[in-house]
C-alpha cells in the first residue's frame, strides 16, 4: 500500500496527496484484491529483514480481468476507502478494461516496492523473474505505468511505450513487450 501512496493514479483516484491518507486507501484495497489475485493470478513478493519489501500481481493468459472480490472484502474496501474513492478506482477500471489487447497476453496489473526499500534491486529482480515466467509461455506481456521514471524502468526491460491516455487529467502509458523468441516449454 506505501509502494502506491505517490501514485499519480492513486492520488487522482483518492483525491489527497497526503501519502498517509492514500496508504490508508490502498491498504483497504489490497486487503480486497489479495484474496482474489492469490486465486486467480501470480503472487510475486521480495522480502527484506523478514518484511514485505516489494510485491507483483500478474495475471495469466484469459484471466484478465479478475473476478470480483467477495462482497464482504468488497463492502470493507468501500468503507475503507470511501465512497468517492472506491466509485473512483471502478471508473479507473472500466476505463482501463475498455483498452485493454485481445490477444493473449501475461497481465502486469501491479509491481510496487515500499519505499524505504527502493533503489534495493528489488522491484527490478520481481519483474525479472516474472518476465522469465512470461517468456516460457512466449506470449506477450502488458502494463499501464502512470510516471516517467516507471515508463523508463519497464523499457529497460523491453517494453515499449504502445499509446498514452489520460485518466483524471493524469497521464498513463499502456506498454507492451513482444513474445520472447524461440519456442514455448509448456
Amino acid at each position: 500500500a506505501r509502494a502506491f501512496s505517490a501514485s499519480a493514479v492513486s492520488r487522482a483516484v483518492i483525491g489527497s496527496d497526503d501519502p498517509q491518507r492514500c496508504t490508508r486507501a490502498n491498504r483497504h484495497g489490497l486487503r480486497a484484491l489479495l484474496p482474489v489475485a492469490r486465486a486467480h493470478a501470480e503472487v510475486l513478493v521480495a522480502s527484506a529483514s523478514g518484511a514485505v519489501a516489494g510485491a507483483l500481481i500478474a495475471t495469466p493468459p484469459g484471466r484478465f480481468p479478475l473476478p470480483a472480490p467477495r462482497l464482504a472484502d468488497a463492502l470493507r474496501c468501500w468503507i475503507g476507502q470511501g465512497w468517492r474513492a472506491a466509485r473512483r478506482w471502478e471508473q479507473v477500471f472500466e476505463a482501463l478494461c475498455a483498452l485493454h489487447p485481445n490477444e493473449p497476453h501475461w497481465y502486469l496489473a501491479a509491481l510496487g516496492v515500499d519505499p524505504s526499500q527502493r533503489g534495493r534491486g528489488f522491484g527490478a529482480a520481481l519483474l525479472a523473474h516474472w518476465l522469465a515466467r512470461v517468456d516460457r509461455d512466449a506470449l506477450p506481456a502488458y502494463l499501464e505505468a502512470d510516471s516517467e521514471r516507471s515508463v523508463a524502468f519497464y523499457e529497460r526491460a523491453g517494453f515499449r511505450r504502445d499509446a498514452e491516455t489520460a485518466i483524471f487529467g493524469v497521464r498513463t502509458w499502456r506498454m507492451s513487450r513482444p513474445p520472447a523468441r524461440g519456442c514455448a516449454t509448456n
